[in-house]
């Protein structure tokens, strides 16, 4: 009988000459309908000037070809399976998500854990790492999360075996709590704050008085959401590290709500005083597209309720309030959950679906009806 056995390639590398200069040509063998065959990948001397230089960038595509061998799965490291991440999963993220994780990545993952080996990755050596990082513990317990999910990648891609993730016994101490005090506004409060900002600073602050909205989809709102028969709005879309992302039509954030008629009128006033052809309601003056959060939030809410003696608020503890008032004014936990837009409350309630019902509407006009 005969053997099958696997073999580890390292590839090869040579300078070749180029009518400027050279180039180098990395080559390695891939088994293609059963055959192996040759092949050559070349990189510019310019971005790769030392052979070093090559073996670096390639050691990623070595480690996916060689995930089958014995060789590969004992010389993998964590670096071979942060590669191979961000070739086949990174691309599919959310453009918000590949900022967080791309930084969490390459400030403080790579350098720490890139040449590791997979064998020699322990709880205890990641657990003191992490607790000598200097930053909160939620963005440490995000820090453990992401080496808990290249490891499970590891184990799906079959560079170790399948067995319990390391990382289960890494505890982030305090990550479950919440690391701000949650500041709660009454209508009143914000009616100060409306009467005190300028426009549209303050329209935007109503807004999410009125409707629970995060800050972000405020920002993308555009004036075609807006059915003025109907009363009614739906968010689309968000604006987050300044980047417009569809809202899913599966997603709960996305439901169709109800507008009140006071409301209805302050937006109408504002769209007539526009002097732009930007679709967003709240467009930039400068560029027609989305205003910024973090710039509106420095240089006009937290200086104006500061000098209103309200402490440490910002645009989503509105979104909070307008939770709170709602408990206040005893609405039904269900009409919560869609005028919340939270996905999970019963499974029935997640299988209809959200319609835009007389409950619906009733129960925000009683709690936005405070603020007029």
């Amino acid at each position: 009988m005969r053997i099958h056995r696997e073999r580890y390639q390292h590839g090869s590398i040579r300078k070749v000459p180029r009518a400027h200069g050279f180039a180098w040509e990395f080559r390695f063998y891939q088994t293609v309908d059963g055959k192996r065959k040759l092949k050559v990948q070349t990189f510019d001397s310019m971005k790769y000037p030392t052979e070093t230089a090559v073996r670096k960038a390639v050691e990623g595509q070595l480690g996916a070809l060689n995930a089958g061998t014995l060789g590969g799965k004992v010389a993998a490291t964590l670096g071979t399976i942060i590669d191979r991440y961000m070739r086949e999963d990174f691309k599919t993220l959310r453009h918000s998500t590949q900022t967080t994780n791309q930084s969490l990545i390459d400030l403080h993952i790579r350098p720490k854990w890139e040449d590791v080996r997979l064998a020699d990755l322990t709880a205890i050596s990641v657990k003191t790492w992490i607790d000598k990082l200097p930053f909160g513990p939620a963005s440490k317990a995000r820090t453990r999360n992401m080496i808990s999910k290249f490891l499970n990648l590891a184990m799906l891609w079959e560079y170790m075996p399948v067995a319990r993730n390391p990382m289960e016994l890494v505890k982030v101490k305090g990550s479950g709590k919440r690391q701000r005090k949650l500041v709660i506004i009454t209508p009143d409060q914000l009616k100060s704050l409306h009467a005190a900002l300028p426009a549209p600073y303050n329209l935007i602050v109503l807004v999410i008085g009125c409707m629970g909205y995060r800050i972000s989809e405020v920002l993308a709102l555009q004036w075609s959401d807006i059915n003025w028969e109907s009363r009614s709005i739906e968010i689309q879309r968000v604006f987050t590290h300044n980047q417009i992302q569809e809202v899913p039509k599966t997603d709960a954030s996305g439901n169709e709500l109800p507008l009140i008629q006071k409301l209805v009128d302050a937006l109408k006033v504002w769209q007539e005083s526009q002097k732009t052809d930007s679709p967003f309601v709240f467009a930039s003056p400068v560029t027609g597209g989305p205003m910024s959060a973090s710039t509106m939030s420095k240089n006009y809410l937290k200086p104006t309720a500061l000098r209103l003696g309200i402490k440490g608020i910002g645009f989503h503890a509105i979104r909070h309030s307008y939770k709170s008032w709602m408990a206040a004014a005893k609405v039904n936990p269900a009409i919560m959950k869609d005028l919340m837009r939270h996905a999970d409350f019963q499974t029935t309630m997640d299988v209809y679906g959200n319609t835009l019902t007389p409950e619906l509407r009733e129960a925000n006009e009683l709690v936005a009806g405070q603020l007029f």
